[in-house]
């Protein structure tokens, strides 16, 4: 067999070809082991420029299965090793020999450890071997095929890789790599056969597993890759982030389970589906403050093609995410820490695919448990600190563009952060879809605290503001039109409240009791209700506005600043409103409101910028208005009803009520019935304090009727119909203005302009009721007034005449020379024009009941004080209406009684007009049995004596014509007048005894008719200036000219009591015994009464006279004589006549001895009677007593006449004559004798 062995030629070529083989597989295990150990440390270390290492080399000639173990290549510096490789496994097929390509069966590498350290930013301890790799010139390409290989069951397993990242102080370690590729080949018959490559491994302890499955040398070229990825942890990789992106990431989980699809055609395409999930995520920002963390996110993409801008999500779900948003104080709002992207100012050009937009679909998003905390550090005033909580939205349908309607449901708590101490919430939750035409969306608010709002008011608004907000809204879109609506809107328990206690006056302490503490401003709940706002049209409609129990209060200071404009801060910078700033355009808006209703609402009015403080308040407050509608720049007249009490002070507040209608433009109209009781109207007094001297302590006003007010651009028209009142008026001398230091008990002065002692009552009145009121009031017409009755009961007024004589009540308005000037001045050039036209005043009867006046006179000194009481009585119909020509005015019937200091009755009667021009008045006065003596202030003032006794009775009448001529009658009765001893110290001391004994009777009773100052027709007239008229002129009389009380006995010098003789003469003439007569006749009925009488003569201007008297008495004396020579009796001889004077004074010529003319022969010649008087006076001597003598005789004359006219002669006396010296006076002076009077 061996022979035959040898002797076969193809048996021995067999042989020697399998000990060949068989030598050179020897050959092979034991040299190229060795060999290629050396030849690739030696190789790779040249071309690496590190030192790499070989342990070990097996190679399997038989199988070309090599080994090699323990590669390591070395450091840089050589001291540690870079990479190591425990294994790897080659597997080389023969056929790569006949194919010409590599066909590996199996590539396994086991245990590699790579390790990379980055020393500095982009500098890494590989950088020379990347470096080289970059440098090698790389092969020229197949234009047309790849380079052919096959390869199978590729495989890495216990892979490590660390990598040192010394910038950050970070070592990711990648353990557990393993890579299978069963599969690939570029040879053309294996193209079509699918790659179906795995990866996995753990980064940093988190898994990833990936597998693919590709077609990678195909000409359209498939692939399809799954990336599965657990739990992987992004926290140390939130170094990486740039400076410059102010976040740090604390935390942060990665998962996903991804699908991807790539098919390389004409246009590429990548298709991504999958899971992605982040978890865990927590990140802050540079000062490591929280900016954004959740629970979990997840997006499961159904289909998303980057390539082609397609993205197609089934789900994009957020759960427990905490954003934290904050504004800084530069107004920059961050969040998560993210920088705002600037623009681009060189944008690329858009190019074709760049300018396809985005087609995004999202089946559904959702957000739950999440929460937001916004944080807003920009403002003036504090920071804004907001809390978004248990945040749920739900999306669907959502597509860009919008090409179905997007639906959207969300709904949160919102409230202050915790550090706000503030633990209220709201509710919020939102409803809608949206569409790229159309959109609808519906939103709920429930108890939105409004001190929410309180950083970014107080901003503009100093009190802070506290409520809640309620409410039901909706909006519509519809291409251009805009419909919202406010299907319920509600604020409840709103207060705006003091900012600081220091400077703030709240509700209560202005009376205001149910209002919140420290509140300015406040309401219990305001409603609105189905309300809509229509654009472009610009229509807002509203159908229900409530607000219930509003509290404000309403204040002004000094300044004149009401408090919304102390609310109010101005931002810093602005000064006013930008008034260049152009105006929108457009359509004018218009509203509607059906319906506003205000109920319990209470206003306190504090107005300290009057001349004293305004202190006003209005409860229970009901304001009713229906169908409010503007448009076109007009208000349609609008039902309204308003009702309230209104109080001031202590007093029981008044009840107001308005039911009408009000129109605001384009004029004011408000027209309807007004009920107004007790309105205390004294509390506005301070807006007219100024003008006055008193201060109104009570005014209640009060109307029931109907009013009209139009306010026209040429004035207001204004109609008034119904019952006027004014209750419990009260006025008082102003506090301000001092009276001096008392001067007696209950009594003290005045100054000139004071109108009472301070705080005492100058009027009042318990009522007074104007019924049937009707005035009308037009531009360019005269006022109209109609009053039906008139009622004023229980009134009182105090009235003092003044140290100058005024009276109080003119200086209740004040009034200065200045004004005084400046009417002057208007009057003096008003003149020429035409008097305005004179009101037309109608009234009917005045009613006046229990009446009192308090009349003090301070003008005399001690003062004195009266009071009128219980005064009644009534005035008829009366009126201003000018009468026709010629016809009497309408004359008003006048009663009016009372008492005087409570003894004497007053009774006024008689016709009266106050209203006409010049006053028309027909009255009388009676007052009967006044007590005098409580006048006595006044008679020891102008008298000096007091009164003692005595009853004052007086009638007066007064009547005024047409023509304005004055026809006054008075008459007064003194009863029993007795005056007391003088009062030392007075400031005079009369004969009033003297003037009792003038004027009283035999019965003690004086009855005279003198002018008195003053009127009767008023209860308030000046009964005290009366007396004191009537009692002074009477004593001046008694001392000036005392007979011409005596009935008028005397006239011209009579008046002072004498009676006149002629010059040189004692003879009483006729009227001279007349006068005589008619004294005698008055000092019979007034036995009181004494005389003196005192003859006057004047030596120088009564010398002739007496002379010539003498002459006569001679003239006498020689009849006389002839007489009783001829035996007649004497007392029969009559007296010389001056037929008789001619004869005797001849014959006493004739027996006189005195050089007389006398003629040729030497006897006396005849001369005339004038001539025989001067050279008889010539030779008379007067003797030195004659005057005297003369002034005795007409005493004496004077005397015995009244003697004889029965006057008892212990009554008449005859005083000491008197020489009257000569002067310029002696032609009109007259020979007289003086009668004066004296009480016994």
């Amino acid at each position: 067999m061996l022979q035959a062995i040898k002797n076969n030629p193809w048996i021995r070529r067999f042989a020697w070809l399998v000990l060949c083989w068989g030598g050179a597989w020897l050959l092979g295990w034991l040299v190229v082991p060795p060999l290629a150990q050396s030849q690739i440390e030696r190789h790779a270390s040249e071309a690496l420029g590190r030192k790499l290492t070989v342990e070990r080399v097996e190679f399997l000639p038989w199988t070309l299965e090599a080994t090699l173990h323990g590669v390591a290549l070395a450091s840089k510096d050589g001291s540690s090793e870079q990479v190591r490789v425990g294994r790897i496994y080659i597997d080389a097929e023969l056929q790569s020999l006949w194919r010409g390509a590599p066909v590996i069966d199996a590539l396994q590498v086991d245990d590699p450890v790579v390790r990379v350290t980055q020393l500095a930013p982009g500098v890494y301890d590989v950088d020379d071997l990347l470096a080289l790799m970059a440098a090698k010139p790389q092969g020229e390409k197949s234009a047309t095929e790849p380079a052919h290989f096959a390869l199978f069951n590729i495989a890495l397993k216990g892979g490590v890789v660390e990598f040192d990242d010394r910038t950050v102080k970070v070592v990711h370690t990648l353990r557990r790599v393993e890579l299978d590729v069963p599969f690939l080949s570029s040879f053309s018959a294996d193209r079509e056969v699918k790659v179906t490559p795995r990866l996995a491994f753990e980064l940093n302890g988190s898994t990833f597993d990936t597998s693919a499955m590709a077609t990678p040398f195909m000409d359209a070229r498939q692939a399809e890759v799954r990336l599965h990825i657990e739990n992987f942890d992004l926290a140390p990789f939130g170094r990486y982030l740039p400076p410059s992106v102010p976040v740090r990431l604390k935390a942060g989980r990665l998962g996903a389970d991804v699908q991807l699809g790539f098919e390389q055609r004409e246009t590429p395409r990548l298709l991504i589906s999958g899971d992605v999930q982040l978890s865990g995520v927590h990140a802050t920002d540079a000062q490591e403050q929280p900016l954004l963390q959740f629970e979990e996110m997840r997006a499961v993409f159904k289909e998303a093609e980057p390539l082609r801008r397609r993205i197609n999500i089934d789900l994009l779900e957020w759960r427990g995410a905490r954003a934290h948003v904050r504004r800084n104080e530069a107004g920059e709002v961050k969040l998560a820490g993210l920088p705002r992207a600037d623009r681009d100012e060189h944008p690329a050009p858009q190019t074709k695919e760049s300018a396809e937009p985005w087609r995004v679909h999202i089946a559904r998003v959702g957000l739950r448990d999440g929460f937001i905390q916004w944080t807003d550090a920009s403002l003036p005033r504090g920071t804004a600190a907001w809390e978004v909580e248990d945040l749920q939205v739900e999306a669907s349908s959502i597509a860009l563009p919008l090409e179905q309607p997007m639906q959207l449901r969300a709904s949160a708590s919102l409230r202050q952060s915790a550090a706000a101490g503030s633990s209220e919430s709201a509710r919020l939750a939102v409803l809608g879809q949206v569409s790229a035409s159309q959109a609808q969306a519906a939103l709920s608010i429930k108890g939105l605290p409004l001190s929410i709002a309180a950083p970014y008011l107080a901003g503009v608004l100093q009190p802070r503001v506290e409520g809640s907000v309620d409410a039901d809204l909706g909006i519509a879109r519809h291409g251009d039109v805009v419909l919202a609506k406010v299907a319920a809107l509600s604020v409840d328990k709103l207060a705006l409240r003091c900012a600081s206690k220091e400077q703030c006056v709240p509700l209560q302490s202005a009376g205001i009791k149910d209002a919140p503490a420290d509140s300015l401003a406040a309401w219990s709940r305001l409603e609105a209700g189905n309300a809509w706002i229509r654009w472009p049209q610009r229509a807002v409609s509203v159908e229900r506005i409530s607000l219930q129990r509003p509290r404000l209060l309403l204040s002004r200071t000094r300044t004149g600043e009401w408090m919304f404009e102390q609310w109010g801060v101005s931002p810093p910078g602005v000064t006013g409103p930008n008034a260049d700033a152009p105006k929108a355009a457009g359509l004018p808006w218009s509203m509607g409101l059906a319906s506003l209703e205000i109920d319990g609402a209470a206003v306190a009015l504090r107005d300290a910028a009057a001349q004293s403080a305004v202190a006003l308040n209005v409860f229970d407050l009901q304001l009713h208005a229906r169908d409010l509608a503007y448009a076109d720049g007009r208000v349609t007249p609008t039902s309204l009803r308003l009702e309230g009490r209104v109080g001031a002070g202590r007093t029981e507040p008044g009840r107001l009520r308005y039911e009408g209608s009000v129109a605001m433009a384009p004029v004011l109209t408000a027209q309807g019935k007004v009920h107004a009781q007790h309105l205390p109207l004294h509390a506005l007094e301070p807006y007219v304090g100024q003008e006055l001297n008193v201060d109104v302590l009570r005014a209640d006003g009060g109307f029931d009727g109907d009013v009209r007010y139009v306010q026209g651009n040429a004035g207001a028209t204004v109609s008034v119909k119904g019952d006027v009142s004014l209750d419990e008026v009260r006025v008082r001398a102003k506090a301000g203005l001092d009276m001096p230091e008392e001067t007696k008990a209950g009594e003290r002065t005045v100054g000139a302009r004071g109108v009472g002692a301070r705080g005492e009552d100058l009027l009042r009145w318990k009522s007074l009721a104007l019924r049937g009121v009707a005035m009308n009031l037009q531009p360019d017409q005269p006022v109209s007034l109609d009053v039906k009755e008139t009622a004023l009961s229980d009134f009182f007024a105090r009235i003092i005449v003044q140290e100058d004589g005024r009276i109080n009540l003119q200086d209740i308005r004040k009034a200065s020379a200045a004004e005084d000037a400046v009417a002057a001045s208007n009057a003096a050039a008003a003149a020429p024009a035409a008097a305005p036209s004179a009101p037309q005043i109608r009234f009917g009867p005045v009613a006046l009941t229990n009446g009192s006046v308090r009349f003090t006179d301070y003008f005399i000194k001690p003062n004195y004080s009266a009071d009128l009481s219980a005064l009644t009585g009534r005035l008829s119909a009366f009126s201003s209406v000018s009468p026709e020509a010629g016809a009497a005015p309408q004359m008003a019937d006048l009663e009016l009684r009372g008492r005087a200091q409570g003894t004497a009755s007053l009774e006024v009667t008689g016709r009266i007009n106050p209203l006409v021009k010049p006053l028309a008045l027909d009255i009388q006065g009676r007052m009967r049995d006044l007590e005098l003596p409580p006048l006595s202030p006044y008679s020891i003032k102008y008298a000096g004596h007091g009164i003692e006794k005595g009853k004052l009775s007086m009638d007066v009448a007064y009547k005024i014509l047409p023509d304005g001529q004055l026809i006054a009658t008075n008459k007064l009765v003194l009863n029993q007048l007795a005056f007391g001893e003088p009062v030392e110290g007075a400031s005079a001391s009369l004969p009033v005894r003297l003037a009792t004994a003038l004027l009283a009777d035999r019965n003690g009773i004086i009855d005279v008719d003198l002018p008195i100052s003053g009127s009767l027709n008023d209860p308030e007239f000046r009964l005290g200036a009366v007396i004191l008229k009537v009692i002074g002129n009477l004593i001046m009389k008694a001392i000036t000219a005392p007979f011409s009380l005596l009935a008028g006995a005397f006239s011209d010098a009579g008046e002072q009591g004498a009676v006149l003789f002629a010059l040189g003469s004692a003879e009483l003439d006729e009227k001279a015994r007349q006068q005589l007569e008619k004294i005698a006749n008055e000092l019979n009925n007034r036995p009181a009464l004494k005389v003196t009488v005192v003859g006057w003569a004047q030596p120088d201007a009564e010398q002739l006279a007496w002379k010539r008297q003498r002459l006569r008495d001679m003239a006498e004396a020689q009849k006389r004589r002839a007489a009783i020579r001829a035996g007649e009796p004497a007392d029969s001889i009559a007296p010389l006549t001056d037929e008789e004077y001619p004869a005797l004074l001849k014959e006493l010529y004739r027996r006189s001895d005195i050089r007389k003319p006398r003629n040729f022969v030497g006897l006396a010649k005849d001369v005339p009677v004038a001539e025989m008087e001067a050279l008889l006076m010539h030779n008379l001597t007067i003797p030195d007593n004659a005057m005297a003598d003369l002034a005795l005789a007409r005493g004496v004359a004077v005397r015995d006449y009244l003697a004889q006219q029965q006057v008892p002669l212990e009554r008449l006396f005859v005083g000491a004559s008197k020489l009257q010296p000569g002067g310029e006076g002696d032609a009109r002076w007259q020979p007289k004798a003086e009668l004066s009077l004296n009480a016994q």
